[in-house]
Order: structure tokens, then sequence, then C-alpha cells
């Protein structure tokens, strides 16, 4: 009876386990970029919410993200992106897919043009979603940059992509804390039983 208990809560925790890596976020760095510039200009990352993607993009220092008239570019891993994909952005803003895929020398699977309500925005952080996509079809990023000038300004604007190459997994808080809680409880029900 006793073997049984244990068998029965070791499955309980494999299945656990075999959940958990469902939740999970890339992390890209927008380095590559048409002004020249070295470093890290900023950081991509893409996160798994129930049936869509969110996209969080983090410019460093002295770098913010052009909206109004800015594109933003996808590759994509057979996900095909239409009107109506990008949503819920966390500045006032829209974008529409273009029929072309290119800036520059830079090409996408999908490209979108950006449009800011209220004039000209250069928001540093910006968070929206893309519906109905996993966070393994999306392979890389681009968007038109700002290189922020003394003034608050925008001294030049340029266009970036992620680093060429597979993204870093970064495990989401909430999937560590249900693996850590699930074999916390494992081990106080296995000490238990065989405690007694």
């Amino acid at each position: 009876m006793k073997s049984l208990k244990i068998s029965l809560v070791a499955l309980i925790a494999i299945g656990v386990l075999a959940i958990a890596p469902s939740a999970f976020a890339d992390s890209f760095n927008l380095t590559t970029n048409n002004l020249g510039l070295s470093g890290v200009l900023g950081t991509v990352t893409t996160a798994q919410s129930g049936s869509n993607v969110t996209v969080t993009v983090q410019m460093s220092p002295g770098y913010a993200v052009l909206i109004n008239g800015g594109e933003l570019g996808f590759n994509t891993n057979g996900l095909a992106l239409t009107n109506g994909s990008l949503s819920n952005f966390s500045v006032s803003m829209s974008a529409s897919l273009k029929n072309n895929a290119t800036v520059g020398s830079f090409t996408f699977d999908s490209l979108f043009k950006t449009t800011g309500s209220g004039g000209q925005q250069f928001p540093t952080t910006l968070t929206f979603t893309i519906a109905n996509a996993n966070v393994s079809q999306i392979s890389g990023l681009g968007l038109h940059f700002c290189v922020v000038s003394q003034a608050g300004g925008c001294a030049t604007t340029g266009f970036a992509v992620t680093t060429p190459g597979s993204p870093t997994p970064v495990p989401e808080p909430g999937t560590l804390t249900l693996v850590g809680t699930s074999l916390l409880s494992l081990a106080g029900v296995v000490r238990r039983r065989l405690g007694a």
C-alpha cells in the first residue's frame, strides 16, 4: 500500500514536470543595425500567454523605439501574420501589415508599418501581443529605433534586428515556482510516508 501511494505521488510529480516546460520565454538581443553602432541596442523577450505571445522590447540607455512611421518586422517559423495579429500595445499606436517585407538590407517574413496617435513617440519600453502564436514560431524581430539626443528628442533613426541565430530560452518565474512547489510537496509526502 505504501509503495502504491509513493508511486502515485511520483506519477503526479512527473506529470507536473511534463507540463511545466510549456510555459517559457525567449530573449533576443537587438545588435545588428544599419548605422554601424556596436553593442546591444535593446532586448526583445517573447513569452507565451495562453494562445498568444507577449512581446516586450526594452531598449538600452540612449535608444528608444520609433513609433510614428516606424516598422516592426518578424521572422517566423510557419506563422502567418495578418492585419490584426498585433494588438494590446503599451503605447498609443497601431500596426498595419505591409505588402513588402524588406527594410534596406533586412528582409522579414512579415513587416508592419507603425503609426502613433497624438504625434511622434519614442518609448524605451514597448509591449504588445501577437495573436494565435507560439513562442517557438518567433525566430527574430526588427524595428526602427531612435538614438536619443541630449535634449531628449531623436538625434537620428536607424533600423535594428535581433542577433541572427537561436534565441536564448528564459524560464518564466511562474513555471519555476510550480516546479519548485511540486518537488517540495513530493519530498514532504515521501518523507512522511517513509518515516511512518
